[in-house]
């Protein structure tokens, strides 16, 4: 008895930190995203429907899984393996970096995040 209601406690707080990310993106991530990545890596925004490096930044769920090129967009609880922190970082860090995002070539178009959306994007990868 005890080991059930173990398990369905447990289920119970998985559904809510599900619920809670993508609430959390919605409300404070993708309007971030919005500004600076849905130009070229949302296929509604993009000229021909295809995203930049196959990283589509419309939903958490493609978030997640990252792009071609720089491995998983999300490892929840480390935003240093996490290719979306790490490429947005290195837009800070490292502007001239060829993962920097947004490349600074772009900066007219899609504005480079500032060091507190980067932060709250950290936040947001490293909160379980």
């Amino acid at each position: 008895m005890r080991t059930l209601a173990l398990l369905t406690l447990l289920s119970a707080s998985s559904v809510f930190a599900a619920v809670d990310h993508e609430a959390a993106f919605k409300a404070d991530i993708a309007p971030i995203l919005e500004k600076s990545c849905a130009n070229c890596h949302d296929p509604k925004k993009t000229k021909n429907g295809k995203v930049k490096a196959g990283f589509d930044s419309s939903n958490l769920k493609s978030i997640v899984k990252g792009g071609k090129e720089a491995g998983e967009g999300i490892v929840w609880g480390d935003a240093s393996k996490s290719s979306l922190f790490k490429t947005v970082n290195l837009a800070l860090t490292s502007p001239e970096d060829d993962l920097a995002m947004p490349p600074k070539k772009s900066h007219e178009k899609n504005p480079p995040l500032t060091k507190e959306q980067v932060a709250k994007i950290k936040a947001f990868i490293e909160a379980k």
